[in-house]
């Protein structure tokens, strides 16, 4: 069985990568990342990557964008179509809440050609499978695709190199360090703590505030207690002098984050629309909440005012949890669900 998958830019998500090795999939690449995803340039490109698709009896479309080049092979060359489903852009369709600049207009525009029960359609009728990294996702993938469209679930993990660096640190219950990591998107929320952080400053200044990650801008500083770092090369250095994670996002498809908090015993508080509420969720479900900045607001003061020994008792929950998602463990998940996919397929054809 030839499997490949499709993806766009330079390569796909490390995570990816290692799904793409547990399946012995090649990888092809839809489009020039030199190109812009908007362009009609790019649009072009991922049509002609059709033609690569030839000699694969299963392509892995990683994303929503690889779609296309994915939908047209297997219409062509009569192969299975799994779609790893590692975004949120089907959720934002849903929720109408895709931009006309977003790399994903098109979905706007078949849905406005085509309306909502076009684009299931064609989705339903197109996917063999879906491979979901959260059950988050699972259930709003379940709207587009139906019920007959099988759906399995399996979480990223953590990089090899970072997991063993988290696992050698231990949690400091004294910290007065808060810590969320993620590019600046408005997905990822991180205008929400912001402004969640002017209430909480005010009752404990002590606190701080920290926000890693490309791009954000600097007039979150004007906020007391809040500091932005920007791209950091040392993630372990970060996780090692912080004593709560948040992860504020509006919508997240997993969330790899916060199983880095939960590796080294930092509890996080999460968003009940990031995927990561799945795993969060069996350790206390005090920690997730509305995708807003009072909610996010409340719970920050709530867990600062819990005692260490309240605080160590959920570090050690989370130590736990985040010890399982190594990348042996999780290719093996894959493999495992990837295969039970193929299967299916095989034998309803």
């Amino acid at each position: 069985m030839n499997v490949a998958m499709l993806h766009m830019g330079d390569s796909p998500h490390p995570a990816h990568q290692g799904f793409a090795e547990a399946v012995d999939a090649d990888w092809i690449q839809c489009s020039d990342p030199d190109s812009s995803p908007h362009s009609v340039s790019s649009f072009t490109q991922e049509i002609r990557s059709v033609k690569k698709t030839k000699k694969y009896d299963v392509l892995i479309a990683e994303g929503a964008r690889p779609l296309y080049t994915g939908l047209l092979g297997k219409s062509t060359y009569n192969c299975n179509l799994i779609y790893l489903c590692a975004d949120h852009r089907f959720y934002q369709l849903i929720q109408n809440d895709i931009h006309v600049h977003s790399v994903y207009s098109q979905l706007k525009f078949l849905l406005g050609k085509y309306g909502m029960s076009g684009v299931k359609a064609i989705l339903s009728r197109g996917i063999d499978g879906v491979i979901a990294v959260s059950e988050f996702v699972a259930s709003y993938m379940r709207s587009i695709v139906g019920e007959d469209t099988p759906i399995k679930i399996t979480h990223p993990y953590i990089q090899p190199e970072l997991y063993q660096q988290l696992g050698s640190l231990s949690y400091n219950v004294d910290s007065k360090m808060v810590t969320t990591v993620g590019r600046d998107s408005r997905y990822k929320g991180v205008d929400l703590l912001v402004e969640a952080w002017a209430e909480v400053y005010k009752k404990y200044p002590e606190y701080q505030l920290q926000i890693v990650g490309e791009g954000h801008p600097s007039r979150y500083e004007n906020t007391p207690g809040v500091i932005v770092r920007g791209f950091v090369d040392d993630l372990a250095e970060v996780y090692a002098n912080s004593g709560l994670y948040v992860q504020p996002s509006r919508y997240d498809a997993f969330g790899v984050t916060v199983l880095e908090a939960l590796r080294v015993g930092i509890p996080p508080i999460i968003t009940e629309t990031t995927g990561a509420k799945s795993e969060v969720q069996d350790i206390c479900e005090e920690l997730i909440v509305p995708a807003d900045s009072e909610h996010l607001a409340g719970k920050i003061k709530w867990f600062f005012s819990l005692d260490s020994d309240q605080k160590l008792a959920i570090s050690k929950r989370c130590v736990n949890l985040g010890e399982r998602f190594s990348s042996d463990s999780q290719k093996q998940i894959f493999e495992s669900v990837f295969e039970d996919l193929v299967s299916d397929q095989e034998s309803t054809h």
